[in-house]
């Protein structure tokens, strides 16, 4: 098992160092339009259509508490839409909860940066490894490095108990190419409180429960796709893990990402859950693709690095996620039966 990780390590280093980043080609969301890592699709959306969501949007959040309280579903049908990118940073503190949590803590991120944190020489290690072909932080030492050293140290004297991983600096990148750091800080607070408890605790037992309730649901689905995934020994613990601990950040196009995060911060973690069901439909559910992929490396290295570029864009992958026919109830019962077997497993 140790010789099949190494490989994959091996070749996800390889594919990281491809390029470089070049601010001559950059997009409008930020990147080296040479990255072949988060290149983004170009958007459907005409003007006029864009304009008129985001006129939808800012009345919803003019009246924001009492929306969510007697018309979460239609906050839900438009977040599965998309938000409107000029709101997004407005829209995801107040699914997240973060405005409020700002709004009551007033000067505590301030607070928290003057104390010592025992965790910034992991974080200034990992600093200059993350979005390194975003304008933002392709710099070392640059603005977006310098603000996300704050947030990260800020959520480490926050919450010891966790402290600093490394997956965090994905998502905290994400907030950061969104908004200032103070509300960064607070959208990793609700983020972490509120959808990804246990995510980033020792052994990682909430992303290993998780893995094992989208394999559950993928067999249900398909086994034959489950089937093929046992044959070759293709573990959730080999992708998975990267899947949910980063958000699918360094996994999707980047406007793909985009609208996941619409969905995942007003439904939760069950988005990340259908989000990897349904890449591994995308993946096998052609038994030519199966039949090729016949060996672990193949089947992995096709999963995480090979998959065509139109089965991750962003309005046929969304309509893929939320064509899937699973029920809160399954998704409950998954979990239950899950969660049971993996506590007999650490008996």
């Amino acid at each position: 098992m140790s010789q099949k990780k190494s490989s994959a390590d091996k070749d996800k280093r390889k594919r990281r160092t491809c390029d470089e980043f070049n601010p001559k080609t950059v997009n409008k969301f930020g990147f080296s339009s040479s990255s072949h890592d988060n290149s983004p699709c170009s958007s459907s959306l005409n003007t006029t259509l864009t304009r008129e969501r985001e006129r939808k949007w800012f009345e919803m959040l003019k009246n924001w508490d009492h929306l969510m309280t007697s018309s979460y579903d239609k906050v839900r049908v438009r977040c599965r839409k998309g938000i409107p990118h000029s709101l997004r940073a407005a829209v995801w503190r107040a699914l997240c909860g973060a405005a409020n949590l700002q709004q009551k803590n007033p000067g505590m991120f301030e607070d928290l940066l003057r104390k010592e944190s025992q965790w910034m020489v992991y974080i200034e290690k990992d600093l200059p490894r993350t979005y390194k072909l975003h304008e933002l932080f392709a710099e070392e030492g640059g603005l977006g490095q310098t603000e996300m050293k704050k947030v990260l140290k800020a959520y480490s004297i926050y919450n010891p108990k966790v402290g600093y991983c490394q997956g965090m600096t994905s998502i905290a990148g994400i907030l950061l190419m969104l908004m200032p750091a103070e509300q960064a800080f607070w959208c990793l607070v609700a983020i972490m409180n509120k959808y990804l408890p246990g995510y980033f605790s020792d052994g990682l037992l909430a992303v290993q429960l998780d893995g094992r309730v989208m394999e559950s649901l993928v067999n249900d689905i398909d086994p034959k796709i489950s089937a093929f995934l046992r044959r070759n020994d293709v573990q959730a613990t080999f992708y998975a893990v990267e899947w949910f601990l980063c958000a699918y950040t360094r996994t999707l196009p980047w406007e793909t990402v985009l609208r996941i995060w619409d969905m995942f911060l007003c439904e939760g973690v069950k988005v990340l859950i259908k989000t990897g069901v349904t890449l591994l439909m995308l993946a096998f559910s052609d038994k030519k693709v199966r039949d090729v992929c016949d060996s672990f490396d193949k089947a992995l290295k096709y999963l995480k690095y090979r998959l065509p570029d139109q089965l991750l864009e962003e309005d046929f992958f969304v309509n893929e996620l939320l064509s899937l026919h699973i029920s809160e109830e399954q998704l409950k019962e998954t979990h239950l039966a899950q969660l049971a077997k993996l506590q007999d497993i650490y008996r």
